[in-house]
């Protein structure tokens, strides 16, 4: 099993979250195609919105992937995004990444930058940290 972090605003996570898939950097296939079922996903929110509305800087959800399967919708005319079915956990509440303590990932000061890649691989300790966290045990 892998573990990833999906950076997308808190108003597309929730959207996700309600129909159960994940849809990563724009729509695009190849981020989804590197995972696998089982995967573990930690979605991050910088902003409440796109581009726009409050900071946030938070880790709002948790979700495992279903299967392997990479599947294209028509969200509105001209735009077909990838996504992959997900289960989420319920149960996870909202953290704030900087209160997170041990973070691998939070330890490299230049680890916006792989953020703003919008989805990539963390480690094992970091999920453990991040699942404590979202318990409220961290």
């Amino acid at each position: 099993m892998k573990h990833w972090i999906a950076v997308i605003s808190r108003a597309h996570a929730r959207i996700a979250a309600d129909f159960e898939f994940l849809q990563v950097c724009h729509g695009k296939a190849g981020p989804l195609r590197q995972t696998r079922a089982g995967d573990e996903v930690f979605i991050y929110c910088p902003r409440s919105e796109i581009n726009a509305g409050e900071i946030l800087k938070t880790v709002e959800f948790q979700c495992v992937f279903n299967n392997d399967d990479v599947y294209q919708v028509e969200q509105f005319p001209g735009f077909k995004p990838f996504r992959k079915d997900v289960t989420f956990n319920r149960k996870f509440q909202p953290v704030v990444l900087k209160e997170v303590i041990g973070l691998e990932l939070t330890a490299n000061p230049h680890w916006g930058m792989l953020a703003r890649r919008g989805f990539f691989e963390i480690s094992e300790h970091d999920a453990e940290l991040l699942r404590l966290g979202m318990r409220g045990l961290g």
